[in-house]
């Protein structure tokens, strides 16, 4: 249903250009912008600007989560999770081209083993009695754009995408 404002013209002796039409554009205007202000508000408490529902991304596949945010900002920290279970060692593979975009603050626990192979940083994990292990990296992007590489942990793909803000 569409609302039309009517506004009285008032006829009176002074000599003065209203320009009513133009006050109605105006009313237009700031509806549409009041729209577009709350859509944004919501869009952002929602999380496309990190932290939130729309950024959090988590993949699965034979006994691997990866757990990530989406969006993010640049230079503000952010967190990659990883959770293996029913392996001894852990083997995960991160390709030079993604560092080349985040600077690696700490990992958590430490690696047993680091080395290059094949513009991959190879990082090695013991896991005690073959149980579950929660690997943390915390990384803080030094671009802004897109970033989409593909991790692989114990010879599994993992595709990750980020969009950094600046």
């Amino acid at each position: 249903m569409r609302t039309f404002h009517r506004i009285e013209k008032i006829e009176h002796t002074l000599e003065l250009d209203e320009k009513l039409s133009h006050q109605l554009k105006g009313w237009n205007v700031q509806r549409a912008c009041s729209v577009l202000i709350l859509t944004v508000i919501v869009l952002t408490t929602l999380g496309l600007f990190g932290n939130g529902w729309l950024s959090r991304k988590q993949l699965a596949s034979g006994g691997a989560t990866l757990q990530y945010e989406k969006f993010l900002r640049y230079e503000k920290e952010m967190t990659v999770t990883w959770r293996v279970s029913g392996k001894d060692e852990i083997e995960l593979l991160i390709p030079m081209d993604y560092l080349d975009a985040f600077k690696i603050e700490k990992i958590i626990p430490e690696s047993h083993e680091t080395h290059l192979a094949d513009r991959n940083v190879v990082y090695t994990f013991k896991v005690e009695n073959g149980g579950e292990a929660t690997i943390y990296f915390y990384l803080n992007p030094q671009k802004t754009g897109t970033v989409v590489e593909t991790w692989q942990i114990n010879g599994q793909d993992f595709k990750i995408a980020h969009f950094i803000y600046p």
